[in-house]
């Protein structure tokens, strides 16, 4: 009989899958189910916090599809015949909520009174855009742990952060930031079924892993793509942002995990600052181990389906169990559409966006998000379409949009360039040869028509 689900340890109190997941005799694709087994323990004490999982190897990389686990994730595209990437899917999502927590803990920091850019947190980059000790504490912890759960492999990364402000004379004091942040967060590595380092990492190690992310991708070959704050500016001002990781081979996204941890599971919250969210949980406290903020998603190409899961930071551990299937919204009609675009107007248009809503016959008011939470939103049903349409001279990079398309995609949605072409990720660290913009929706039929709108109103827009 197949098997589909991701691998679960033993350690990890096995249960009988719904019977939702089951279609007759054979599991959905993608869904978690028990894999029998001889021998197998019916169940196993769960790990302390301070030892590693006992599905680990003394080196720390997963054993993944040995006699330890009793879950699998086993799709391998249409027709089962594709690749299996249940070992990298796993390492992933788990390597996605580690960085989750790290970003969830710089981010209080800098909502604290008088502590944002004062205190040296918040800085600049060349393109004038925001970078903080969360970017490159991200970028190391990303790199560290692909680099030692993978140890046999030749890792590649391509990410958006270098280390040049690190490594100046003027760095040294946020170098010390980051080394913290990093160091405070693997040391809690076992948690997610990752590996502790055996000693602290130094300031060197740090830089080193940052800079080992300096793959410039292509057509062949695989490497992954890391955005490790997405929407930095939403991050800043406590609002929405994402921890984005993809892999990529011979220029195809294959897997994509999506961290957003301010994203509300109420998808009426999307409508509002976090600040406001935050003040009205202290009035009305969400209950104990509820899931009420946070998610992490995850899609394999050619499953057909994508999951979340809850933010092991609020959950306490990483419990697979937890995960629930994302569907796309079924509204075909405009009229009841919701379409949402980015908050910033420096690299997209939002008056030809407007105008193009009205063409198709979009009634609602836009819902501005940052980050890549938009394409997270269209993936669970909260929103219908997405869209930006760039500046003259503006690029979009790999790393903004890789790790959502496959997510959108798999979970029943449609996007491509505003042409109707697929987006291309086989050319470098950017989407070259992009049709004037990016479409992303929940089915076909609004998508038709919106490709169909961009071209009717193209030339006599300003852009």
């Amino acid at each position: 009989m197949g098997c589909s689900g991701l691998r679960l340890p033993t350690w990890a109190a096995a249960a009988p899958p719904s019977p939702s997941d089951w279609d007759g005799r054979r599991p959905r694709r993608g869904a978690p189910v028990v894999r029998r087994r001889c021998s197998a323990p019916s169940s196993t004490p769960a790990p302390s916090a301070a030892a590693a999982p006992s599905h680990l190897a003394a080196g720390g990389s997963p054993r993944v599809g040995t006699a330890e686990h009793d879950w699998l994730w086993d799709c391998r595209g249409i027709g089962g015949g594709g690749r299996d990437y249940a070992r990298e899917m796993e390492v992933a999502v788990r390597v996605v909520q580690a960085a989750c927590t790290l970003c969830q803990r710089v981010q209080s920091s800098l909502l604290l009174p008088a502590s944002a850019s004062a205190s040296g947190s918040v800085h600049s980059k060349i393109d004038r855009s925001s970078v903080t000790v969360a970017d490159w504490g991200v970028q190391a912890i990303v790199s560290w742990l692909l680099s030692d759960c993978f140890q046999d492999e030749n890792i590649s990364i391509v990410a958006e952060e270098d280390d040049e402000t690190l490594s100046s004379s003027d760095g040294a004091a946020l170098l010390e930031s980051v080394v913290a942040a990093v160091n405070g967060c693997l040391i809690e590595a076992p948690k997610y079924g990752l590996r502790s380092p055996e000693k602290e990492l130094k300031a060197h190690d740090i830089l080193q892993a940052i800079r080992r992310c300096s793959s410039i991708g292509g057509p062949k070959g695989r490497f992954w793509v890391l955005d490790p704050v997405d929407g930095t500016l939403g991050f800043v001002r406590g609002d929405q942002y994402a921890v984005a990781l993809a892999l990529i081979e011979d220029g195809e996204v294959v897997l994509g995990v999506l961290g957003c941890p301010n994203y509300p599971m109420k998808k009426e919250w999307l409508n509002y600052h976090q600040r406001y969210y935050r003040l009205m949980s202290k009035v009305s406290p969400p209950t104990s181990g509820s899931w009420h903020k946070g998610c992490v998603m995850y899609a394999h190409r050619g499953c057909g389906q994508a999951w979340m899961q809850p933010l092991v930071h609020d959950f306490g551990k990483l419990d697979w169990r937890n995960s629930r299937e994302v569907r796309v919204s079924t509204v075909s009609d405009p009229i009841s559409a919701t379409f949402c675009e980015p908050v910033e107007k420096a690299n997209t248009s939002h008056s030809f966006t407007a105008g193009l809503a009205h063409s198709v016959g979009l009634r609602k008011q836009p819902l501005r998000v940052y980050s890549m939470v938009k394409y997270a939103a269209i993936a669970r049903g909260d929103v219908e379409i997405f869209m930006k349409f760039a500046r003259a001279g503006y690029k979009e990079k790999i790393w903004d949009h890789a790790a959502g398309v496959v997510i959108i995609r798999e979970a029943g949605g449609v996007i491509t360039d505003a042409g109707g072409r697929p987006l291309d990720f086989s050319r470098g660290v950017f989407l070259e040869g992009l049709d004037r913009g990016i479409i992303a929706c929940s089915g076909p039929l609004l998508h038709h028509r919106i490709v169909g709108a961009v071209d009717a109103s193209w030339n006599s827009s300003t852009l």
